[in-house]
């Protein structure tokens, strides 16, 4: 029998399907479904089509340099996030340590610059095993138009992810004769040849518009928030016209997604970002084939099993360098509760624990950024902190560390803190209860997980928010002030108090890469901003005593030029270089 999941990368792959509708758990698992049974039925092609689907949120490796890698959220942040210099994290600091310092974009072997594409073109073969047949499939046309139509929207959003990491920017692109990826756009992973910057963009056009037509006239509707629609095809149209600096197409694409998905209200934005809500367009549904300790929300939700556990980890922290300029923009930003950092020190009560101590050796281990049970105050005002910024639903969750419990912890309070008895009893019971050093300068509680399931959660992979950064980006370009104030007012009205905005120009275009930089913080876009934008990155690391330096660890600092690697394009991987020797005669003229 042959498989959905085939070709090169069958091997790293196995999926289970499963979910909480009846009707989906009679569908035969993924990796049971036979080609001809996709194009035997409506029923065995939406079968395939969830299946790939739910491949974005799987793992895909056994071995421990690779296990971690779980689906979209996993490429987000490995991808996006840790090479920015918006984002540190002491869990990157083994064998992964080398993402954050840009030693895996230099090398053709290796698990860093690997998985990218072992992700995407498994998404494509699985899209494409769907596309090869789904045209003949008894049924109703329109149940037949609207899988077409998914399918090509997942090809084509696993092209766009390619083009992050493996493209050139528009500036590199030689006229449109760069060599990009390959393009398979049938079932299979047969050596092929590299296709140029103008040919790759064109075949994700043209999927698109044809997802687009075909969502429109089958006038149907998905189920489950984990699968694309229409409103998820004009996202992804709207992220490659970025990339290709098409503005006109990235403003009307961005705003006909956003439609009908207002922006979520300040309350929303506090709420964890571990369960989808209204201004989520896409997302991954609850991860049933539980990934434990593999999974995303282990290692990156706040109170993770890894983010919790191990005195070396930690769930992510931001820049002080960027949280700073925010802050110091308009001190209501509610995006502001949401990392430790030094304006927190006498937040609630002042005791003698104060921001230059944040560049303390005594409080701060520099080789990891980790803070924590080294001064009886320190540890009253990260656990205030963290108690009155807990969401609704995770009262009982650990935060930073193992085994905290907030039902048990009530009585702490800024009136019990002000008693040096009080103060010296909570350190001690940490002491004994805890006894680890693992909060980050700058951690995050932005990201939260479900406790019982190690930190299980739902992730954003497309939202609101994203696509009005994005229209007030593409309308600026376009000389458009207006439009981009507007929807910068609109982003802004629902994140603090008093906001406006008259800037004009490039004032205007640094205010809205900074507030991209803030409102998507941790969701997987920063590094593909920064690449697009062609501008350089530095990553400053913390200075004992230099309460003007930032606070990355000494291994993470580094200045990159937008000539860096070949213009911050990873290579191509060897295991798929060894193979098609196609590949390997372009490479080599």
């Amino acid at each position: 029998m042959n498989k959905i999941i085939k070709g090169l990368f069958a091997s790293a792959l196995v999926t289970v399907m499963t979910a909480c509708s009846s009707d989906y758990l009679e569908q035969p698992p993924i990796d049971l479904v036979s080609d001809a049974a996709v194009g035997q039925s409506v029923e065995g092609a939406r079968a395939a089509l969830w299946g790939a689907c739910e491949a974005m949120y799987i793992g895909y490796g056994a071995d421990y340099t690779e296990r971690f890698g779980s689906g979209e959220a996993y490429f987000q942040t490995y991808y996006g996030d840790s090479p920015s210099p918006d984002f540190a994290d002491s869990f990157l600091w083994g064998s992964q340590k080398e993402g954050q310092a840009w030693v895996f974009m230099t090398r053709d072997s290796g698990n860093g610059g690997r998985y990218a594409w072992m992700y995407a073109y498994n998404l494509i073969n699985q899209a494409n095993v769907i596309l090869s047949c789904i045209d003949n499939v008894p049924g109703d046309p329109a149940d037949v138009k609207f899988i077409k139509a998914q399918a090509l929207t997942l090809r084509s959003h696993a092209y766009i992810r390619l083009m992050q990491v493996y493209g050139p920017r528009y500036e590199d692109r030689e006229n449109g004769n760069a060599l990009c990826y390959v393009l398979r756009l049938t079932p299979g992973s047969d050596p092929s040849p590299l296709v140029t910057y103008d040919v790759a963009v064109t075949q994700i056009y043209k999927d698109l518009n044809d997802a687009i037509t075909l969502f429109t006239e089958s006038g149907k509707s998905r189920t489950k928030g984990y699968e694309p629609d229409i409103n998820v095809a004009k996202g992804l149209f709207s992220r490659i016209a970025l990339i290709n600096h098409d503005w006109p197409m990235a403003q009307k694409m961005a705003n006909e997604a956003r439609a009908n998905y207002p922006i979520m209200s300040p309350t929303d934005y506090l709420a964890g970002f571990g369960k989808a809500n209204g201004e989520w367009l896409w997302y991954n549904d609850f991860n049933k084939t539980y990934l434990g300790y593999n999974s995303w929300g282990a290692s990156f939700a706040c109170n993770g099993g890894y983010a919790t556990s191990y005195d070396w980890s930690g769930a992510g922290a931001i820049s002080w360098k960027l949280y700073k300029q925010i802050y110091e923009k308009n001190e209501s930003d509610v995006r502001c509760q949401l990392f430790w950092t030094p304006d927190k020190a006498d937040l609630y009560v002042d005791y003698g624990f104060e921001e230059k101590d944040f560049w303390n050796a005594d409080y701060v281990y520099p080789a990891r950024m980790n803070m924590w049970l080294v001064d009886p105050q320190m540890t009253a005002a990260i656990t205030l902190w963290s108690r009155y910024n807990t969401p609704e639903g995770y009262e009982n969750s650990g935060i930073f560390f193992e085994g905290y419990n907030l039902g048990e912890m009530l009585d702490v309070t800024p009136q019990a803190c002000q008693n040096p008895k009080f103060v010296e009893s909570l350190y001690n019971w940490f002491a004994q209860n805890i006894g680890a050093t693992r909060v980050q300068f700058g951690a995050q509680i932005k990201f939260w997980g479900d406790v019982e399931e190690l930190g299980d959660a739902q992730h954003p992979f497309l939202r609101a928010s994203e696509l009005l950064l994005t229209e007030a980006e593409a309308a600026l370009e376009q000389g458009d002030n207006t439009t981009a104030q507007n929807c910068m007012k609109e982003l802004n009205g629902n994140r603090m108090s008093g906001y406006t905005c008259t800037l004009t120009g490039n004032d205007l275009r640094e205010e809205i890469r900074l507030y991209r930089r803030i409102e998507l913080w941790g969701e997987g876009d920063a590094w593909f901003s920064f690449k697009r934008w062609n501008v350089p990155v530095k990553r400053e690391i913390w200075k004992e005593g230099d309460v003007n330096s930032n606070n990355f660890m000494p291994a993470f600092e580094g200045s990159y030029e937008p000539s860096y690697c070949n213009g911050w394009r990873y290579e191509i991987p060897r295991s798929e270089k060894d193979y098609n020797n196609i590949i390997n005669d372009q490479l080599n003229k």
